[in-house]
């Protein structure tokens, strides 16, 4: 019989209590989890006690570390490596959680790789910083050396993304993607997804945030869009399945709208209700353009490295400043959903002349005033094919699905790997999304320019 470990927590925020939790109690009632404990830090003391005296299910041991901020380094090896190493000598088996806000990931997942210590590690894996900022030039190297010293030190390290194990688009969309290329020998040769995530910040809260913040030098990217260039990753990869002897890569060229640009974009008379119309916002002055972006609109194109010829063409658009549920100037206590978010996402992807799939996957707020935190999802799949050319086809279908939680493709992994039984989501499956994040982030530096990566 397999033996049950102790799982160690680190960062204990909402997402963790309210939406993971109950997985974590299950695995302990199933006995895969003996015990937990939480790390997290000392300014967090107060936000994390007070979500711990609401629950039932509580950690054997909570450890705070000493606020990192100053040092510009946010999580110092030095303050936790003692405690986990404590925990080692004191457990049979520990396997850490990684929830940490992303600049901190690295040194506690290179930890874990170095040491053998199953992990699981939020999305994106890691944003690397160079003297207080973020340096998005050193995400690949850095992806390099944990995949590669991962590979060396046998141990599951897998990521936490919505679109591994997604009903819509990992199982309704891109396997029958992939069947459908395998049968007809047909490339991917257009792609489009756009993810609108809906959410408002206030100026303020750009320089304040510490979860989510924009003041280091990165945004949308390294936040929620990161779960759809890893849509975007699996779907690009499926040429490599149909045509597997293809070297492919890839230009991306973008334009960004960021922090100092939402006087410009939200109207006079809402920011002015938000009391969020000043001009000069920022304590920083002139370095308020050092902020992270808010939205990004890129344009690609994948060719044959030997040939020269194009093979897919398409467009990639993250962007926070759409439609918003928010309407509150202060955020009220106990939120969750504080930025007022609520996503929309379009995807389509098109095989030649052949056949196209879309999907279309939004937000349904449920309730009124400032209780805004249960929201369910609505998605429409519908195709369009060349049914005079293909036997047994539809020129159009058509497919709707009501009361979905995004949430619940997050769970599923979270329980697999409790269970040690998560397989589609390992971190190597994420040097591609990584690499095209990379060059993302990159091309945002110099807009309007191509950058030019590997593909395949």
């Amino acid at each position: 019989m397999e033996q049950s470990y102790h799982l160690v927590v680190v960062g204990f925020d909402e997402i963790v209590a309210n939406k993971y939790l109950p997985s974590i109690q299950a695995a302990k009632n199933a006995g895969h989890i003996e015990s937990y404990s939480v790390l997290d830090l000392e300014y967090e003391r107060q936000a994390v006690d007070a979500r711990l005296r609401e629950l039932t299910f509580k950690p054997e041991t909570v450890f705070y570390l000493p606020d990192p901020r100053q040092r510009t380094c946010w999580d110092d090896p030095g303050a936790f490596v003692p405690i986990l190493e404590q925990l080692r000598s004191q457990k049979h088996q520990l396997r850490i959680y990684i929830a940490t806000e992303v600049k901190a990931h690295e040194p506690y997942l290179r930890y874990c790789v170095e040491n053998q210590v199953d992990s699981l590690v939020e999305k994106p894996v890691v944003a690397p910083m160079l003297d207080g900022r973020f340096d998005p030039n050193r995400i690949e190297p850095t992806m390099q050396r944990l995949v590669r010293a991962a590979a060396a030190r046998p141990a599951q390290h897998s990521v936490m993304t919505l679109s591994r194990y997604h009903p819509i688009y990992n199982e309704r969309v891109i396997d029958a993607l992939r069947d459908r290329m395998l049968a007809q020998e047909a490339p991917l040769t257009s792609f489009h997804l756009r993810a609108a995530g809906g959410v408002w910040n206030l100026h303020r809260e750009f320089e304040e945030r510490e979860d989510h913040p924009y003041k280091y030098g990165y945004g949308m990217l390294m936040h929620g869009a990161y779960h759809y260039v890893d849509l975007a990753a699996q779907c690009l990869s499926l040429n490599a399945t149909v045509f597997p002897s293809l070297e492919l890569e890839a230009s991306v060229s973008s334009f960004g709208a960021f922090p100092r640009d939402q006087c410009s974009r939200v109207p006079v008379k809402f920011a002015q209700a938000f009391d969020d119309d000043a001009p000069g916002w920022s304590s920083r002055g002139e370095n308020e353009s050092r902020f992270g972006e808010t939205d990004i609109v890129s344009v690609f194109r994948v060719r044959e490295v030997a040939s020269g010829r194009t093979v897919t063409l398409g467009t990639l658009s993250f962007e926070q400043t759409t439609p918003s549920i928010r309407h509150w100037k202060d955020i009220p206590p106990n939120l969750y959903n504080k930025n007022g978010r609520t996503s929309f996402v379009d995807m389509e992807a098109q095989l030649s002349t052949l056949h196209t799939v879309n999907v279309q996957c939004f937000d349904v707020p449920r309730g009124a005033g400032v209780a805004v935190d249960r929201i369910d999802a609505f998605a429409r799949v519908s195709t369009r094919t060349n049914a005079a050319l293909l036997n047994d086809e539809c020129f159009n279908t058509e497919e709707t699905f009501e009361g979905l939680f995004h949430s619940d493709s997050n769970r599923r992994l979270m329980q697999r790997w409790l269970s040690r039984s998560e397989d589609r989501s390992r971190l190597a499956d994420h040097l591609l999304p990584m690499r095209i994040t990379q060059a993302l982030a990159v091309s945002l530096r110099v807009p309007g320019q191509p950058v030019t990566f590997r593909l395949l």
